[in-house]
């Protein structure tokens, strides 16, 4: 599965010479850590064991929990309660040994998780056993993670039983598990869904137990819908009378999903519909490569074969294809084309670009540009091909441009109440409703590579936060609704706000961070949950980040001096007297 790895750093190494920056070294921007595909097992704790490959969701290891010894101390006993609901059980047989008969019967594992943050370990003293954390997400039901920033203190309440063991009286209503834990024993699944025009899957990240539940758990999401807080951006869910009775997987990697229920009132339709979502859904565990559907006993022969991969709902990918390897540029008064591939080429001006920009946007297929020119009173689009362009709108305070997937162009406005995004669907203005959104300014917008989700800096009163939400398309204007906030204590602190930020995969952020103590990159998840540092020392400032689905990402700096992000995990000096960078 989709494993977590923790974080490690790195830094641009200034030289001398021109001022120029030379290659330097990113120890590892793990831009989407959930995506590494290892294991991480505590160094101390249960003995491991290897399951049959044609039983497991993640091939690898699974950490079997101890019981309690005979004698334990208090200390040894909330140890191993710990480390025993940080692998899946069914009904968590061991953990409750960890309880006394009346805890262990109202315990509720299975009614969410709570994670507190890693290094902190629990207190024994002669008053008993606590835990004071600071606390960093929760998981409901579903998966769904929440990031949270609030103290912790729980006290277990130890006990003698009749046997004169030390047992738990107070356990927590879920499951409680330390960040470290966390990453190593929980496995990120991109739940997808088709988005409410049927036209995109969409991915709706949940966090399950690795191994064969966190598989089982992933195709039982898919049937049970989208999470609620932006449900009206996608479609509803196909029935209410189908189970996922199980999911096995082969040593080919072809992952099994057993249907029960009225399978046979859906249509071929319905059934490519429903077969997308779970190819897609289990394609993105480790070691899932093509998934069979049967329904009731009944193989699903939607390509012929019954064996299906992403290749065959290919249209609806949450990914568009990759355009090429320009970047577009904003240079003296023009904008310039550079290449990915040949860096060292000198970039190309593009005709009918020459007129001072202060924005802009390449789409995603890499054939318009928007530009903001006039002093941020007009929106100009220009064809990459032959360089005809045409003012789109006009008014006062334009401050960024993008483009979503579906084609649009949003504008966001310098604004911190009222209209703050005006939005252009092929070449007419639509409204745009974000009452849903925080008051404030609009720093950064980033559509996701889906164009349905969409990644925000919003600035209000000197506070900064980052959030993620959804967007809603109708007839004549969109919504954007399900704001969730990804409270950056644990990983930025209020020193470092958030300055920009923009997709890297389907669920994979880039964010600059800036402040007085200097410039940081951070990889993190769409959640919030993970995410990977990059220090960037002795750089005092960065001013933009510019990134793509593909991975590409380029740094620039106030003076104009760029950096790109190359294989080997290095940040490479590029161009310099760059005013504005856009990759597609």
């Amino acid at each position: 599965m989709n494993r977590v790895q923790p974080p490690r750093r790195a830094r641009l190494v200034r030289t001398s010479g021109a001022g120029r920056w030379p290659a330097a070294v990113v120890g590892t921007l793990c831009v989407l850590a959930l995506l590494a595909g290892c294991v991480t097992v505590p160094t101390s704790g249960p003995v491991e064991h290897h399951a049959p490959a044609e039983q497991q969701a993640n091939p690898g290891v699974d950490i079997a929990p101890v019981p309690p010894a005979q004698g334990a101390s208090p200390g040894l006993i909330v140890e191993g309660f710990l480390h025993a609901m940080a692998t899946y059980q069914p009904g968590y047989a061991v953990a409750r040994e960890f309880l006394t008969p009346g805890a262990a019967e109202a315990w509720q594992p299975e009614s969410g998780v709570e994670i507190y943050a890693a290094g902190f370990p629990p207190q024994v003293s002669d008053a008993g056993v606590v835990l004071t954390a600071p606390l960093v997400g929760t998981l409901d039901r579903r998966g769904s993670f929440t990031p949270v920033d609030t103290p912790y203190l729980h006290d277990f309440g130890l006990v003698r039983d009749a046997g004169n063991q030390w047992r738990i009286s107070r356990p927590p209503r879920g499951l409680l598990v330390s960040q470290s834990l966390f990453t190593g024993s929980w496995a990120r699944a991109d739940v997808c869904f088709w988005d409410v025009t049927a036209n995109w899957l969409v991915p709706d990240p949940r966090f399950f137990p690795s191994g064969t539940f966190g598989m089982l758990a992933t195709a039982r999401a898919v049937l049970a819908g989208p999470a609620p807080q932006a449900s009206a951006a996608y479609a509803p869910a196909l029935s209410d009378h189908l189970e996922v009775s199980s999911v096995t997987v082969g040593t080919a990697g072809m992952a099994t999903v057993e249907l029960t229920g009225d399978t046979e009132a859906l249509d071929v339709a319905a059934r490519r519909r429903l077969a997308a979502e779970l190819v897609w859904s289990l394609s993105s565990l480790e070691g899932v490569l093509s998934v069979r559907v049967r329904g009731n006993g009944v193989v699903w022969g939607l390509n012929g074969t019954g064996v299906l991969t992403t290749a065959d709902f290919e249209q609806g990918a949450p990914v568009p294809p990759d355009p090429g390897d320009g970047v577009y540029l904003l240079r003296g008064d023009a904008v310039e084309r550079a290449s990915w591939s040949e860096p060292l080429a000198a970039p190309q001006p593009l005709p009918g670009t020459a007129r001072p920009a202060s924005g802009l946007a390449v789409r995603a297929d890499g054939q318009t540009l928007a530009l903001i020119t006039d002093d941020g009173t007009r929106v100009r689009t220009v064809s990459v091909r032959d360089g005809a362009s045409r003012e789109d709108l006009n008014g006062s305070g334009f401050a960024r441009v993008r483009w979503t997937r579906q084609g649009e162009l949003w504008v966001v406005l310098d604004r911190t109440r009222g209209a703050r995004l005006r939005a252009l669907r092929d070449g007419r203005e639509v409204s745009v409703d974000t009452d849903a959104l925080p008051a404030g300014r609009i720093r950064s917008y980033a559509p996701a590579p889906d164009g349905v989700r969409v990644a925000l800096v919003i600035e209000n009163q000197g506070r900064t936060v980052l959030g993620v939400a959804a967007v809603v398309r109708g007839p004549t204007g969109m919504s954007v609704i399900g704001w969730r906030q990804l409270t950056p204590s644990s990983w930025a602190k209020s020193s470092q706000p958030p300055v920009d930020v923009g997709w890297t995969g389907t669920a994979s952020l880039l964010v600059l961070l800036g402040g007085s103590t200097g410039a940081r990159v951070v990889g993190v998840d769409s959640e919030g949950a993970v995410a990977t540092d990059a220090r960037l020392n002795d750089t005092a400032a960065l001013a933009q980040l510019a990134s793509s689905p593909s991975g590409r990402a380029v740094l620039r700096g106030p003076d104009g001096q760029t950096w790109r992000f190359v294989d080997g995990f290095t940040w490479e000096p590029w161009l310099d007297r760059v005013a504005a960078v856009s990759l597609p």
